[in-house]
Order: structure tokens, then sequence, then C-alpha cells
């Protein structure tokens, strides 16, 4: 009754999903109805669409996304424990070895050892990212109004050590300076996007990315382009899904862009690529401004 009384007054339209008795799931549509003659709103139209075997299709499908969620932080959680015994076994050799720096294969054995810590260390990163992936599915930030300037800052800082050894350049046209977004998970969109902007730079050229911020109606838009190697047509296609590399020639998990798609996509936005070979890549993010709910004051 209050719904009907809200459109008799406002002429607004309402839409939702209610459940029977039955257990019968609808999706109910009221709009109100105008007289032709006066054009005054003169009562409720009322439409019931039984969704009920798509209510099901989706439950089945939450339990199934479920279970896969927990199969995968449960793996990861596992190997933590081994792990970190790994960690402890690789730092003790490395100590060992400085005491024995006049025997035979010194060099060798101490660069096999590089490689089991560097081995090592590329497990735990993959580790982390599928704990990430584990969570991101029922991961709710609150949103909040985020100063664009200073955690770009604080993104550099983090990443000063990669900047200085490929002598990056970062443009910043920031028309829009504030996003409305979860900050830690707009840190790890900006530092996913810069690093791979590194990451696959050209050794042809000095690395330059150009980075905007921008009002598009209901979104906010922040651009990041670079000059590296680019991506081909073939593969930005599936650029975005878990396990997907479009290069081989530098370490990765492939999972980077995909947790920053869900994570932008979770909180109603969206993400775009434009790329060229040999040109670069522009990734768009798109951020839905909903200041009406869900923010941080």
């Amino acid at each position: 009754m209050d719904d009907i009384r809200k459109i008799i007054l406002s002429t607004c339209t309402i839409e939702k999903e209610v459940q029977t008795l039955d257990g019968r799931w609808y999706q109910m549509m009221a709009i109100p109805y105008v007289k032709q003659h006066d054009n005054q709103n003169d009562g409720v139209i009322i439409t019931f669409n039984d969704i009920t075997e798509l209510k099901k299709v989706q439950n089945k499908l939450s339990r199934i996304n479920a279970d896969h969620d927990t199969f995968i932080y449960a793996v990861s959680h596992d190997l933590r424990g081994p792990l970190a015994n790994l960690f402890i076994i690789i730092s003790m050799l490395k100590e060992t070895l400085k005491s024995y720096s006049d025997i035979p294969f010194y060099e060798d054995t101490k660069e096999l050892i590089m490689l089991i810590d560097k081995s090592t260390t590329n497990l735990n990163t993959i580790i982390n990212e599928l704990s990430d992936l584990a969570k991101i599915e029922g991961d709710i930030d609150l949103k909040e109004k985020v100063n664009v300037e200073e955690l770009f800052e604080e993104v550099e800082l983090s990443m000063k050590e990669k900047l200085l050894s490929s002598k990056a350049q970062i443009n910043y046209d920031l028309r829009e300076p504030v996003i409305e977004f979860s900050k830690k998970n707009l840190r790890s969109i900006l530092f996913n996007i810069l690093s791979n902007a590194i990451k696959y730079s050209s050794s042809d050229r000095t690395p330059e990315i150009w980075i905007t911020t921008e009002k598009l109606g209901d979104y906010t838009l922040l651009s990041i382009q670079d000059n590296g190697i680019g991506i081909s047509e073939d593969q930005q296609k599936n650029i975005f899904g878990a396990f997907r590399r479009a290069h081989n020639h530098v370490e990765g998990t492939g999972i980077g862009l995909y947790l920053v798609k869900k994570t932008v996509t979770n909180a109603g936005g969206d993400i775009e690529l434009e790329s060229e070979v040999d040109k670069g890549s522009t990734f768009k993010v798109y951020f839905r401004n909903d200041p009406e709910e869900g923010y941080v004051k």
C-alpha cells in the first residue's frame, strides 16, 4: 500500500521482486495510470512476471560460486604454512652460504638459491592474488570521496623504485579532483594498471603515462594511457579474463586485470581497453556516482 501511495503522489515507477506464500517469485512493476483528458494520475497499473525458474538458476549459480570461492580460499590458505617454511629455509641457506664463499661451485650454488628464492616469491604472489580472487565476490566496501591527487601521490611513493629504475614520466590532468569509491580498492586499481604500464613499456622509448579524470554524467572517468608495447586486437577481448596474459616475455600471474574489472563492476562501474601494438594502451575506468547510499563521510 505504501508503494501505491508513493506512485500516486509522485508518478514514479516501482520495480521489485516479490515472493508469494507458495514459494514462487515474481517481478512486480507498478506504474501510474494517467487520464488522457486531464493528464492526472488516477490510479496504478501493476504487472507481475513469473521469474521463479530464473531465481532457481540464480541460486544454483550462487551456490556453485560460493563453493568455488571456498575451495580457492582453502587451498591458498593451506599453502601459506609450507610457503612460510620455504622462506625460512631459503634465508638459512643464504646465511650458511656466506661462510663457504671459497668452496667449488659457490657461484653456481648461490645462483640456484636465488632462483629458488625468486620462484618462491612468485608463488607467494600467486597465492595472495588467489586469496583476493576468493574474497572479492563477497567483498562489500563502503564508498568514500577520495582525493585523487593525494592518492596518486601515495601510489607513486609505493612505486618509487619502479619509477626510478624505468625512468617513467607521469603526466596528470585531473579535471575531476574526487572519485567516489573504496579508497583501498582504488589504490589497488591504480597500482595494478600503473605497474603494467611500466612492466610492458617499450625498449625503444622512455615510458610515459598520461592520467586524466573527468565527470561524464553519472560516472567519473579515470583514463590511464601509456606509450608501451600495446596489445593486439586478438588479445584484447580476453585481457580481463582470469589467468589471461597478453605477453609472456615478462613474469606475471594473469589475475591482476581480472581483479581490477571485478572490483569495478561489483561497484556498478566498468572498464574498457583501447590499444594498438607498438603504440600503447589506454585503460578507461568508469566509476559510478551514487551519492544516496553506501558512503563514508
